[in-house]
């Protein structure tokens, strides 16, 4: 039992501390610090309608931060609800677009809040106020992984999710590609769990871009046919067009899809570079079938278009366009020309691109360096908790051995006074019925003289004479110790004991049990009392009365409990 309790406890000692290391924190999906039952509600509102990027949705956001711009008016001693409103609406601020008055107000916001006191509440508001593009570095990179395991740890799945793919994108853009694909997989996860479709649509055009830039060019169109497909959670309309254009770049074949995203800008204010873009793919396709009449018509569209065109390798796309058209209707100067510009942009791009190829280069192979670094010290910091672990393991088994042995030492030495003291008992029983006995032969030879001198076979005189002999030496107790003494000095508190739990017990009661103790069969009892056996077992069933000992309870396992201590 004692070796039970002590492995019992080494387990659950394991436990609590394996799970005293796994516990994290779990808060609810928008973790703010509460601010009151009706304030809390707006905040909740706030995020809902924050989601959804339809202007209709902001236009709904702003009565709810007046409301809660009012309830901080009301309640000007409360620290919360005064930087909650600002923030909120500095976010609505820069949302529509003003934004050097949000910037300041979600910064005033930060300036209110108390980081120790409330760290969510710092660290979202921080969050909102870094959204800004950062150029590519190692701080940036721990700045990003730092707040990604803290939105993590708080469950707020829309700003881990938009940082996982901030970090998916930022190892992406310095060509750590491979180490970028596990976070846009996660963002995408976390943005269905949250239900945020429109940051969602983003997330899957990176993701397939950056299985592109890896090589998964089946991958890549996988990932945007899914997206394409997807009713649950379908693409935003604003990133619909870019993921038909960028599904053509990846499959020229697919010439329904580049018409639809052309058919899909057209209707779209703000989109004239991605018009001239689709326009000059469109030109191409009419090219290769041969149509020239299709191929100026778009090629007039994507000039109309070109001022808006500012992306270097859109703008290569277009003088390219060019020269093949011209070099089609053998213009030659024309084409020289075009190609000519197309070759000089392509020289620049490809210069800027190595150049900034090998400063992500070397950042990446810094990040690198740092991730090893990190996973190094994880493994050394759980190699040495193991090893920790296993020492403290082995000295409470060896522990638990040792007291497993003195427990047995101790029963060793219990099982070897219970041996001696049963064959002190035994030689006590085998001594009181020798004793008995050889009483019992003189007093049958001591009748026998006497019918003998009746018949006169000897006389008187003998008879007498051997008569005393025998009475003397029946009497004589000197020579001898009694039973009672005997057991007495074996078992010195065994009728103490009994007497203590059991003081009804009378002195004939008490030697009854030194006799059934001893193992003393009741014939011989009754020998030795000078009684029948029956009358024995009626005193044994007295005694088992005043025990109240069960049915099938032995009486001289009772009795043996006081014998060999209680």
């Amino acid at each position: 039992m004692k070796n039970s309790f002590y492995i019992s406890a080494l387990v659950v000692a394991l436990l609590v501390t394996v799970g005293s290391c796994a516990r994290r924190r779990n808060l609810s999906p928008y973790g703010w610090t509460p601010a009151g039952g009706v304030f809390d509600t707006l905040t909740l509102r706030a995020e809902s309608l924050y989601l959804n990027l339809a202007p209709e949705a902001l236009a709904r956001l702003e009565p709810v931060v007046a409301d809660m711009e009012k309830m901080a008016a009301e309640n000007p001693s409360d620290p919360v609800t005064a930087q909650r409103s600002a923030y909120w609406r500095g976010r609505l601020a820069y949302r529509l677009g003003d934004y050097e008055r949000g910037l300041a107000l979600m910064d005033s916001a930060l300036h209110m809040t108390d980081s120790a006191r409330y760290p969510y509440d710092y660290n979202r508001i921080k969050w909102n106020l870094d959204m800004d593009y950062h150029e590519p570095t190692v701080d940036r990179y721990e700045q990003l992984t730092r707040d990604y395991e803290f939105f993590v740890g708080t469950g707020d799945c829309v700003i881990a999710a938009g940082l996982a793919m901030e970090l998916g994108c930022f190892l992406d853009n310095i060509g750590a590609t491979e180490e970028g694909i596990p976070y846009l997989d996660r963002a995408d996860s976390l943005f269905r769990l949250a239900g945020a479709k429109d940051q969602m649509s983003g997330n899957r055009i990176n993701h397939a871009d950056a299985l592109r830039i890896s090589g998964d060019t089946a991958g890549a169109i996988r990932v945007l046919r899914s997206a394409l497909a997807d009713t649950v959670t379908p693409l935003a309309q604003g990133s619909l067009d870019i993921a038909l254009g960028n599904l053509y770049a990846l499959d020229e074949r697919d010439t329904v899809s580049l018409r639809r995203a052309y058919e899909l800008v057209g209707a779209m204010p703000g989109m004239e570079e991605a018009r001239g873009l689709y326009a000059t793919y469109l030109a191409d396709e009419a090219r290769k079938r041969g149509d020239a009449s299709a191929q100026r018509a778009y090629m007039d569209t994507a000039t109309h278009y070109l001022p808006a065109i500012e992306t270097p390798e859109y703008r290569r796309e277009y003088y390219q366009q060019l020269y093949l058209m011209y070099d089609a209707l053998s213009m030659t100067d024309s084409a020289y020309k075009y190609l000519e510009i197309a070759a000089t942009l392509n020289d620049s791009i490809n210069t800027s691109a190595n150049r900034v190829e090998v400063c992500d280069a070397l950042l990446a192979g810094r990040i690198r360096e740092l991730r090893q670094q990190k996973e190094l010290e994880r493994s050394n910091a759980v190699v040495t908790t193991l090893g920790i672990c296993f020492c403290v393991f082995v000295i409470l088994i060896a522990v638990c051995l040792w007291i497993w042995r003195k427990l047995q030492r101790q029963r060793m030495a219990e099982v070897r006074s219970e041996l001696e003291l049963e064959r002190s008992n035994r030689r006590l029983l085998a001594n009181e019925v020798l004793i008995k006995e050889k009483d019992r032969l003189l007093r049958e030879m001591e009748d026998e003289m006497t019918r003998l001198s009746q018949r006169g076979e000897i006389s008187g005189a003998a008879v007498s004479r051997i008569g005393s002999a025998i009475r003397s030496h029946t009497v004589m107790k000197p020579n001898r110790d009694s039973f009672a003494e005997v057991f007495g000095e074996v078992n010195p508190r065994f009728a103490d004991r009994l007497l203590e739990d059991y003081p009804m017990l009378t002195a004939a009661d008490i030697r009854l049990a030194s006799y059934i103790v001893t193992g003393m069969e009741n014939k011989h009892i009754a020998g030795v009392l000078g009684i029948r056996p029956e009358s024995v077992k009626q005193a044994r069933w007295r005694l088992r009365s005043k025990f109240a000992l069960p049915n099938g309870t032995s009486l001289e396992a009772f009795l043996r409990n006081y014998t060999f201590g209680k």
